[in-house]
């Protein structure tokens, strides 16, 4: 009878700890302030655009897309006075074509809002970014590891940024040579066995050389890919963009990892405020994300095929793709994929995923790049 009384107190207990916890909101998740984030930065290579782009911060609980900054004027200023003006394409998407920075000078961003706030950066030296040496791959027990090699002979880089786009050739299971199309059995038009998927990076990825004698980048790792994953089911290709940045630059990118990469543990860096090098003119407490910075970038592009792989297994993310055979009727009731007419009046079928490489995310559209 004691144990039970003493069994009954603990849930009681339980009951009015769990009906006392409330969720706790900062007020930041729920806070209307709204601050400019700013993405882009001044091209150095001759005969490219500039593009500048302006969009505003929302807090967690806004399902929308961030809201875009229009109709403000942005111009980027060199310390010698020179102003350019650049104009605005699509809503928040400013560009500059035609000017060249020049390597001795500096320069900053301006921002005036049409709400008459004004943003300028620091100014900022115009670097060279070296170029790739190489992109290299090997497979290990896991999948396939990519790397990136570099240097600067000058030794006058030491920071460095990536960033990089993935594409990927796959198939669907089954050619298909009919389709549905306006509740009737047709001849498909168009093929949709071959297919192309991309991704881009969307983790910060910096490193420094500061530490080592030579200004020399070895067998940095960027990615590594799962030996299950179908963008190495048949031929896959990597574009990495390199950056050089000053220490400041550096600084902001690094951190800006840190906090929003690292987060999870009591062990990893704690969530905390993190500007770059732009701020208001017109108010010191209004916040601005992002760092403005002029240089070139440098790009290389590599293809790995299947054959080049071992013999790893690819899922295709569909499961079984069973073959069934259907009349007419139970074809347009059903939808399913179909693979070919079997005899007069039945057709071979399978999910449609199976025969639709466009249902995972690709298209039949073949890249201009592509080998």
């Amino acid at each position: 009878m004691k144990n039970s009384s003493v069994k009954l107190l603990g849930w009681v207990l339980i009951l009015l700890v769990g009906g006392c916890v409330d969720p706790y909101r900062p007020p930041e998740i729920a806070s209307p302030a709204s601050y400019l984030v700013v993405n882009g930065f001044f091209n150095s290579a001759p005969g490219t655009t500039t593009t500048i782009q302006l969009s505003r911060t929302q807090n967690l609980t806004d399902p929308k897309a961030p809201t875009a900054e229009s109709k403000a004027t942005v111009t980027i200023e060199s310390a010698h006075k020179d102003i350019y003006t650049l104009k605005e394409g699509t809503v928040g998407s400013y560009t500059l074509t035609g000017v060249t920075p020049v390597a001795s000078e500096t320069y900053r961003l301006h921002v005036k809002t049409t709400a008459g706030s004004d943003y300028y950066s620091d100014y900022v030296p115009v670097l060279t970014t070296p170029p790739i040496d190489s992109i290299t791959f090997h497979p290990d027990n896991e999948g396939l590891q990519i790397n990136v090699n570099t240097h600067d002979p000058k030794n006058n880089t030491r920071y460095y940024r990536w960033e990089y786009d993935q594409t990927w050739e796959y198939f669907s299971e089954f050619n298909s040579a009919f389709e549905i199309v306006n509740n009737k059995i047709v001849d498909r038009t168009q093929s949709v066995l071959q297919c192309w998927g991309s991704e881009n990076s969307s983790n910060i990825i910096t490193s420094s050389t500061t530490r080592l004698s030579q200004d020399v980048v070895s067998q940095f790792p960027l990615i590594h890919i799962p030996s299950y994953s179908i963008k190495l089911g048949s031929k896959y290709s990597i574009l990495v963009r390199q950056f050089a940045l000053t220490q400041a630059g550096f600084d902001y990118y690094d951190q800006l990892a840190k906090i929003t990469q690292s987060i999870g543990s009591i062990f990893d860096p704690q969530p905390s405020q993190i500007t770059g090098n732009i701020h208001s003119q017109t108010n010191t407490s209004d916040l601005v994300l992002g760092f403005f910075r002029v240089g070139s970038i440098e790009t290389k592009r590599i293809f790995i095929r299947k054959s080049q792989l071992p013999g790893w297994y690819t899922n295709n993310g569909l499961g079984t793709c069973d073959i069934d055979t259907l009349g007419a009727g139970d074809i347009l009731k059903e939808q399913p994929g179909i693979i070919n007419l079997y005899i007069p009046g039945l057709y071979l079928t399978t999910p449609l995923p199976c025969v639709d490489c466009r249902l995972r995310g690709g298209t039949i559209q073949k890249p201009s790049f592509w080998e």
